[in-house]
C-alpha cells in the first residue's frame, strides 16, 4: 500500500472511531444563533453562548494570546433550495497538519450525500486543505448524544491529513443542506461546532495550546431563510 493510500485509510478509521464514540465531553461553537430547534419551520429564538476550552482534555494546557479561528460561513437560501455552508480556519497559514471536526445542524435541514449507504457526505474540499495527503466526510448517523436528540440536530464529520504543516488559511470544506420547502422567511437555522473529546485541530509540533486556542475560539454560522 502506498504512503498517500495508509493516510487516506487512516483518515477514514479516524473519522469511524470519531463517529461511533459517545458519552464524551462536548460543547457547541460560538454563535449569536446557537438555540434548541423550533417545533415549526418559522423564526427561531436564539440566545448568545459564552466561549469556553472543552472541558478536561485543556484543563491544565495554558492559554495563548492568538491562534488558529476555526469558523462557519453564514448564508442565505430560498425554501427548497440548496444552501451552501463553508467551515474555514484563519490565522493558521502553514501552521497545522491535522483536523478531525464535527458540525451540528438543524434536523429539518437535509445534508446532501455522495454515498448514503457509506454516509459519505457530498462535500467539496477548500483551499486550506489543497495538500492533503487523505480526508473524509462522513455523516454521524448512530449513537447521537442526549443534547442533540433533545435539540433535534444531526451531525457531519470532516477529517483530513496533511504532511508537515502545510495546512493553509481558508475553506476548509464545503457541505450542501436542502432547506425545507415549507420554511417561513426569516428562518434562521444555526450550524456550529459541536467538540467531541475525538476532535482535533493539530500542528507538527502536537502543542495542545495551539488546538486549544482553536477550541475555545471557534465562531458558528448559519443559513438564514430568504
Amino acid at each position: 500500500m502506498k504512503m498517500n493510500d495508509l493516510k487516506l485509510a487512516a483518515a477514514a478509521i479516524f473519522a469511524a472511531a470519531a463517529l461511533t464514540a459517545c458519552g464524551g465531553s462536548s460543547m457547541t461553537a460560538t454563535t449569536s444563533n446557537t438555540a434548541s430547534q423550533p417545533e415549526a419551520h418559522g423564526a427561531i429564538e436564539t440566545e448568545t453562548m459564552p466561549a469556553e476550552a472543552p472541558k478536561g482534555r485543556f484543563d491544565d494546557v495554558p492559554d495563548l494570546e492568538d491562534g488558529p479561528h476555526l469558523f462557519i460561513s453564514e448564508t442565505t437560501a430560498k425554501p427548497g433550495d440548496i444552501a451552501e455552508v463553508t467551515i474555514s480556519v484563519e490565522n493558521a497559514n502553514l501552521k497545522w497538519n491535522m483536523c478531525g471536526l464535527h458540525i451540528v445542524y438543524p434536523d429539518v435541514l437535509e445534508c446532501q450525500m455522495f454515498n448514503e449507504e457509506d454516509r459519505l457526505v457530498k462535500v467539496k474540499k477548500g483551499e486550506a486543505v489543497d495538500y492533503a495527503t487523505g480526508s473524509v466526510c462522513m455523516l454521524w448517523r448512530d449513537n447521537l448524544t442526549d443534547e442533540m436528540k433533545e435539540k433535534k440536530q444531526k451531525s457531519v464529520f470532516f477529517t483530513a491529513v496533511l504532511d508537515n504543516n502545510n495546512g493553509q488559511d481558508g475553506a476548509i470544506a464545503t457541505y450542501f443542506f436542502k432547506v425545507p420547502e415549507d420554511a417561513v422567511s426569516g428562518t434562521v437555522y444555526p450550524i456550529d461546532y459541536y467538540y467531541q473529546d475525538t476532535d482535533i485541530f493539530s500542528n507538527q509540533e502536537k502543542d495542545p495550546a495551539f488546538e486549544k486556542y482553536a477550541f475555545k475560539n471557534w465562531t458558528g454560522g448559519s443559513i438564514t431563510v430568504e
